[in-house]
């Protein structure tokens, strides 16, 4: 009795075992020992860390910067910095995007607690980090070593850490609002029977995640910008209201503290918005003008926590800096005549978006054998045309203010690619869903190799160098 009753219970939470499976499988793999050769490490802006024979990892050249802002929030008011004579980059990088470190800090002290509590030798463990950090300045030839900038790895153990927590946070919450958008709770056990959910792992299996989950940096909200892209259109589109325009615009205008993608989500949201209004539901002009105080507070509540920050640095702490802007300038493309820049931004998008696509293949893939399926039996009108918009819409204004800013890759464009997910969910013909188990155990065996050969390639480290994302 006891024994069926097992039977059971396993049967019916069988593809979220999968599910758990697949991503215990992604995160192990990206802790198995770095995928960057040593010898290589420098050129390809990369350091390799060894913890012991079983565990190792790669992390990009700017982690260390990351750590130090988010170990020490203060240092985000750091204009210069020297090592042996080395003029290295100032905590002041941050300083546009300070709400990653305060919030990484703040979760990294209960972790400190608890670890002082318990009887752990780290000594091995630091031992072990220094001198595989120490073989990169070897490597790059490098008068310097890891004692010169921290004297003490102890301290930044429970800050590493707490960006784990935190990578984990932004991935679930991507993945939740994706799921969401498509009325899917992934907190019943019966969602994990639906295709939509499982779609949902290209949110937590891509270049973006493999990259920055390891490699502490706030680039990782990339894939919450794309994420909450989805969702607050679907909001939009279940209800057009003014509530909705206005709370996601705030939610966006805050969450540039911690990364100033955001502008892509609530310039497409304002788009969206107008398009639904003014276009699926036929609102006349006399309806826009009377509603444009609502636009202007819209803006206003996107704009205002950034402005705040901006004041706050300004009268308090010696005046903002944005280091993409001020001291590596971004936007100098502009300086050229018009034939130039629109020369130079094709060429910069082409290579951000051909990147993202091959780093996305899978997606891409899908998306291309359901149009020919549906083509071939005549259904194209199944293709969601809101969605499509979105897609549209997200993937321009990628691509006009990174070409324009003059640096683009893909952890900017993947974003683009996995709006396509909600594409791809409203095209499935109905008859997967004729066979709906077998599909999910198939597509779980697909993720689990996909898992591991994401987190085993080389790329994206070393993107700029290395133009290969199947590497």
């Amino acid at each position: 009795m006891l024994v069926n009753k097992i039977a059971v219970y396993i049967n019916k939470i069988k593809f979220f075992l999968l599910f758990i499976t697949i991503l215990f499988t992604y995160f192990i793999s990206l802790y198995s020992g770095p995928v960057v050769n040593d010898e290589i490490q420098i050129k390809y802006n990369t350091r390799n860390i060894v913890i012991n024979n079983n565990i190792g990892f790669s992390i990009s050249s700017d982690t260390g910067n990351w750590m130090r802002l988010a170990n020490k929030p203060s240092l985000l008011f750091e204009d210069k910095r020297f090592v042996n004579d080395r003029e290295l980059t100032a905590g002041n990088v941050g300083l546009s995007k300070p709400a990653s470190f305060i919030l990484v800090y703040i979760l990294s002290q209960p972790i400190k607690f608890i670890l002082n509590l318990l009887p752990l030798d780290n000594s091995n463990v630091i031992s072990n980090v220094q001198e595989s950090l120490n073989e990169g300045y070897r490597v790059g030839e490098i008068d310097q070593t890891v004692s010169d900038t921290v004297p003490n790895l102890n301290p930044f153990i429970s800050t590493y850490m707490g960006w784990v927590v935190l990578n984990l946070i932004i991935i679930s919450l991507s993945f939740f609002f994706f799921c969401k958008s498509l009325n899917i709770s992934i907190l019943k056990l019966s969602s994990y029977s639906n295709i939509g959910l499982w779609l949902g792992c290209f949110f937590i299996i891509n270049d973006i995640t493999k990259i920055y989950f390891i490699s502490p940096n706030p680039a990782i909200f990339n894939l919450l910008a794309s994420s909450l892209t989805i969702y607050s259109c679907s909001q939009i589109m279940d209800k057009c209201s003014i509530n909705n325009l206005l709370k996601f615009s705030f939610i966006f205008g805050f969450l540039n503290l911690f990364y100033e993608i955001f502008f892509a989500p609530y310039s497409v949201l304002i788009l969206f918005y107008l398009k639904v209004m003014f276009i699926d539901n036929q609102k006349k002009i006399f309806y826009f003008l009377n509603n444009s105080k609502f636009y202007l507070l819209s803006f206003i509540l996107f704009i205002s926590p950034y402005v705040v920050w901006i004041f706050v640095t300004n009268y308090f702490f010696g005046g903002f800096f944005h280091f993409g802007i001020d001291d590596n300038p971004g936007f100098s493309i502009l300086n050229n005549d018009f034939s130039s820049i629109v020369t130079r931004m094709i060429s910069l998008g082409k290579y951000g978006y051909k990147l993202a696509i091959l780093s996305s293949f899978p997606i891409i893939i899908i998306l291309l054998f359901l149009i020919i399926n549906n083509l071939i039996n005549k259904n194209l009108h199944l293709l969601d045309k809101n969605y499509f918009f979105i897609f549209i819409t997200y993937s321009f204004i990628i691509f006009l203010f990174f070409s324009l800013f003059g640096q683009i890759g893909t952890r900017h464009t993947i974003g683009p690619i996995l709006i396509l997910l909600p594409l791809i969910y409203y095209f499935l013909p109905k008859k997967i869903y004729e066979n709906k188990s077998k599909i999910i155990v198939f597509t779980a065996g697909f993720f689990f190799i996909y898992s591991i050969y994401v987190a085993r390639k080389t790329f994206p480290f070393g993107e700029g160098i290395l133009l290969n994302p199947f590497i």
